[in-house]
């Protein structure tokens, strides 16, 4: 897992409209904009390092906390109130957002190891003149590596990676949250994906013929992280799972794997 690293940045929402299209960003009919009342003229997005568990807002003190002693850090607090809680899963903290007169922090649940992968996000948005809103999505989730977040005017774009072959992202404008999947063209897995499925996954291919000369279905005796490891990939449009199922299958029965750049060639796309 790649560590976040803390950076500060100031996007001016002027700035960015003046490269794409001048800088007046009144919309042509107020009424049917989608916005809440956060017009946004400045945004300022800071990463947060993994391991913080508390965040100085401007509307008060977050604080991740365990609800029982020997449960994970499940739960948030703001000012020393409960404000979210999933019991038994682990919070952490992500990016700190701030839109003019409202702080948006965006966190994230796991249920811990290697069986998921993926974060659930959530964003909390914080103003002077209302309660706490909690936003999330079913799609909201990501491998935490993957995430992106950029600014496009009132909008927060977030990158979530690939799902089912294509590009997903994540809209957030004013409090509504919307998740978008694109279709793109088949691309490299990249060369860490793909060193991995070569090394660990076509390794254990190879393997199985020690506990299963007929080789009738390799990836079967996967264990748990390298099913959900090959899974994760899958979601990638340059993954080719027929080409990957075959090479295991031939790794297995002939106990020999095939040469890495034909590897990637045919299970990563790689050109």
């Amino acid at each position: 897992m790649l560590k976040y690293l803390a950076h500060l940045s100031w996007v001016s929402a002027c700035s960015l409209l003046l490269m794409l299209a001048g800088c007046d960003n009144t919309p042509e009919n107020p009424a049917a904009s989608p916005s809440s009342n956060v017009t946004v003229l400045e945004t300022y997005i800071q990463a947060l390092e993994l391991e913080n568990e508390t965040l100085d807002t401007r509307f008060g003190k977050l604080q991740i906390t365990h609800s029982q002693p020997d449960f994970p850090p499940d739960s948030l607090l703001l000012d020393d109130k409960k404000i979210f809680q999933q019991e038994g899963f682990y919070l952490s903290l992500h990016y700190y957002i701030k839109q003019n007169n409202r702080d948006v922090v965006l966190f994230g649940t796991n249920c811990g190891g290697t069986a998921c992968p993926q974060n659930q996000f959530h964003f909390l948005l914080l103003d002077e003149d209302a309660d706490p809103i909690m936003v999330s999505h079913a799609d909201f989730n990501a491998v935490p590596e993957d995430l992106t977040v950029n600014v496009d005017g009132e909008r927060l774009l977030l990158d979530l990676g690939f799902q089912a072959g294509k590009h997903k992202n994540a809209v957030l404008q004013g409090s509504q949250l919307g998740i978008e999947l694109e279709t793109v063209p088949k691309s490299f897995v990249g060369e860490e994906n793909c060193r991995w499925l070569y090394e660990e996954a076509l390794g254990a291919c190879k393997e199985h013929q020690e506990t299963d000369s007929n080789c009738a279905d390799p990836q079967a005796s996967f264990p748990g992280y390298l099913t959900r490891g090959v899974a994760a990939v899958g979601e990638h449009p340059g993954f080719v799972g027929e080409s990957f199922a075959r090479r295991c299958k031939i790794a297995c029965e002939s106990a020999k794997i095939v040469d890495y750049p034909t590897f990637a060639k045919e299970v990563c796309s790689k050109s």
